[in-house]
């Protein structure tokens, strides 16, 4: 069985409240996650949180993952939302300490971090943006959306060969634009967007 099916194989379990299915998720995806967030939050605490509350959320949203859908994936989307939420709620703080302070208010590492992972997210959207059309479409259907090869192939009536070669470019292309912009970049690609 191939990873891809074997990922997707977890989420009928998953739905229905395996707890084992659940561990072994979490088991090999908590260490990513941590490391993702503490490339931004420079917090081990802060990113022992964003871990715990993907996870909370992961189980809490288990019976509405489509049947189809990756969990890398779902967990991405689910890591994004979060880490954002946590960006904001540092952004409202900053702001109503500014309101209410004569002093300005100092630069720290959240506030690196959220501009950083903003940037991330800008250039990650730009590079895809800037894929052709055809090549697009396929990695939008593989990525967010969860779709199988066979699946992608269908949808558009095309060979199988046709969209691992259009994922294979986009992929390709995408790589060497988180490269060229920093290691950063690199390890969001590695994590998430593969």
């Amino acid at each position: 069985m191939e990873p891809e099916e074997a990922k997707r194989e977890m989420i009928s379990p998953l739905s229905k409240g395996d707890i084992f299915c659940f561990d072994a998720i979490y088991l090999e995806y908590n260490k990513k996650i941590y490391s993702f967030a503490l490339s931004f939050l420079k917090n081990k605490e802060d990113s022992e949180g964003i871990v715990q509350e993907v996870f909370l959320t992961l189980w809490r949203k288990r019976a509405e993952i489509k049947m189809n859908q990756d969990i890398g994936s779902y967990l991405f989307t689910i890591t994004y939302n979060t880490i954002r939420k946590h960006f904001r709620k540092l952004a409202r703080e900053r702001k109503h300490l500014k309101e209410f302070s004569k002093t300005a208010l100092t630069e720290d590492d959240s506030t690196n971090s959220e501009v950083e992972y903003e940037n991330l997210l800008e250039i990650a959207e730009s590079a895809i943006d800037q894929l052709p059309s055809r090549q697009k479409s396929i990695y939008h259907y593989s990525i967010r959306d969860g779709l199988s090869t066979k699946e992608i192939a269908e949808k558009l009536e095309i060979s199988t060969r046709t969209v691992e070669n259009h994922l294979y470019r986009a992929k390709s292309q995408l790589k060497k634009t988180m490269l060229d912009s920093s290691l950063t970049s690199l390890l969001f690609f590695s994590l998430f967007l593969q």
